[in-house]
């Protein structure tokens, strides 16, 4: 005890490098929980305190002496003083198996942990089916290096499916299209295929606290719905790079034996314009350059029918020539009679940009079986004729609207930069199996269906166009949502998508570098499983416990008092 003095524990605890190490880790704790920590420090403090009671017990428990007849005690006391400058301590093993037991029991109330360092978790690269071969190889440096540090390469569609890796240099060297056939996917219903917003939440509810990294174009009619939260992990590689816009044959006519005309939509940030071209007559499978490269756009002529087979990034599309006007009828009756009229004047709007006006008959008579009806707007209360529900078929577009009086709804719907239409009642019908809604309301829920039957068309209209039901008779917009389910080119889906493109702004919340954001390294909040190391202290107690008791019962066995 001599070496230890009153002010020297600061110098221990300051010179002794695993004191000192002990120190930092006790105070690392309170901050960001290091490998090894302890739950409750304090109480283990405070039960270590307990270890002075056995302390205290073993200095001031001395057993008496044993008496000893003897005939003088003359010479005792020189003997005695000599034995009190040489006592032994006795019972030291007891003693410190007692400290023992207690000092686990007071880091068993700490609840001491290690923490397993956390694996590397793997970054994603989500890769959009509709991103160009082009645009892919101008990004493969930069994925080629994502990679080569260990992030994987999936699809962006449903599943998140993971591409090869014997498949992957054919992906980035853009030698194999994945992009998914429209018709099929939406004569499966999957009418959030093609929702870049609704996939992106997958990956990042998939792959938490993982970098993502996202490879897709910026086209408006992929980001359908509100825009997520997505987490600060996530970030975007748009695509097209270069350009920003997209341009689509939207229709074609021959209008004389002698030439062409086609239509083409051009889409921006701010809009979809269309511009006509004209053409000479073209020969059977020549190619025709009014596409910007990649898309092939080529004229096939087979049994006196005429077709234009257009080959883009995105699939193999045909568009119909027609040789004359398409027919539209209106049969009404008396209690659709408003929105005969309204449906009229949006179609008379959305067929005067038409380089063929299309012919329109808006009639309370129903059509005859010789008609030949493109489309066919049934504004009636009583169920369609069998014959023209088989005409549907054959290639006939069939319009109805809801019926009965429906249920009160409080939502709205948003077209480009008018103001919201309010709807105020719908139809209770879900969406055919088969079919996938055009538009959607604010809740998301579908006012215009879409089913596909044969070689034609089922529209369901889930409301009405006017008053009660809708504002939809007052929206300047409404032309301008029907114009592409006229075309002749429609196809499953939408005849026409929204060739609009979204501002970079609009997707890329912060100006993040692609390297920063996509560090290989885990991220703070990742951490590996923890193990308590609780109950071993416990069952080590226990057994020093068990060993206590042994010790104790052998000391009484040996030391008996004698009697005086």
């Amino acid at each position: 005890m001599t070496g230890l003095q009153p002010n020297s524990a600061p110098t221990l605890v300051k010179d002794h490098p695993y004191l000192s190490s002990l120190v930092s880790l006790s105070l690392h704790t309170s901050y960001s929980l290091p490998a090894f920590y302890l739950q409750h420090p304090t109480a283990s403090l405070l039960a270590l305190l307990s270890l002075l009671v056995p302390v205290a017990i073993y200095l001031w428990n001395r057993r008496p002496g044993r008496v000893v007849q003897v005939g003088s005690l003359r010479w005792l006391e020189a003997a005695a003083n000599r034995r009190l400058r040489s006592l032994k301590p006795e019972g030291l093993p007891l003693l410190l198996v007692r400290i023992a037991i207690l000092g686990l029991l007071a880091l068993a109330l700490a609840e001491p942990s290690w923490r397993s360092p956390a694996p590397a978790r793997r970054g994603q690269i989500l890769l959009s089916p509709a991103a160009s071969p082009e645009a892919v190889r101008s990004l493969r440096p930069t994925l080629d290096s994502l990679l080569r540090r260990g992030y994987e390469l999936r699809e962006l569609r449903p599943g998140l499916p993971i591409i090869a890796p014997e498949a992957q240099q054919a992906r980035l060297a853009g030698q194999m299209a994945t992009a998914p056939d429209t018709d099929t996917l939406a004569a499966l219903g999957h009418s959030d295929t093609d929702n870049t917003w609704a996939q992106v939440q997958q990956a990042a509810d998939s792959f938490p606290n993982r970098p993502l990294v996202v490879v897709a174009p910026l086209l408006l009619h992929n980001f359908r719905g509100t825009r997520p939260t997505l987490p600060a992990n996530v970030s975007w590689r748009p695509t097209p790079t270069a350009t920003d816009s997209v341009v689509e044959v939207v229709a074609a006519w021959q209008p004389r034996p002698d030439s062409l005309l086609l239509l083409l939509a051009h889409g921006t940030e701010t809009g979809t314009s269309f511009r006509r071209v004209r053409l000479g007559h073209p020969a059977s499978g020549s190619a025709l350059r009014v596409l910007p490269a990649p898309a092939e756009v080529r004229y096939q002529e087979v049994a006196g029918k005429a077709t234009l087979q257009i080959k883009n990034p995105g699939g193999l599309r045909t568009v119909s020539v027609q040789t004359g006007p398409s027919h539209y009828w209106i049969s009404y009756d008396a209690s659709h009679a408003a929105d005969a009229r309204v449906l009229r004047a949006a179609l008379q709007a959305a067929g005067s940009v038409a380089p063929v006006a299309p012919r329109l008959t808006v009639s309370t008579a129903l059509p005859t079986s010789s008609d030949s009806l493109a489309w066919l707007f049934w504004l009636r209360a009583e169920p369609v004729p069998t014959e023209w529900q088989q005409r549907v078929r054959k290639g006939l577009h069939l319009w109805q609207e809801a019926a009965g009086p429906g249920a009160p709804a409080a939502t709205h719907v948003a077209w480009a930069e008018s103001a919201p239409v309010q709807i105020q009642r719908h139809d209770t019908l879900p969406v055919p199996r088969l079919g996938w809604a055009l538009w959607q309301d604010a809740q998301g829920g579908s006012l215009l269906s879409a089913q596909p039957l044969g070689q034609g068309r089922l529209y369901h209209l889930h409301t009405r166009l006017t008053q009660p039901w809708s504002g939809l008779a007052d929206s300047p917009e409404l032309p301008a949502q029907l114009l592409p389910l006229l075309w002749p080119s429609a196809t499953a889906g939408s005849a026409l998508p929204d060739l609009r493109v979204l501002d970079p702004a609009q997707v890329l919340v912060s100006p993040t570098s692609l390297a920063a954001s996509t560090s290989a390294i885990p991220l703070p909040t990742e951490r590996g499983p923890v193990h308590d190391y609780t109950p071993w202290l416990v069952l080590a107690a226990g057994i020093l416990f068990g060993l206590e008791r042994w010790l104790a019962a052998r000391r009484s066995a040996h030391s008996v008092p004698a009697s005086v």
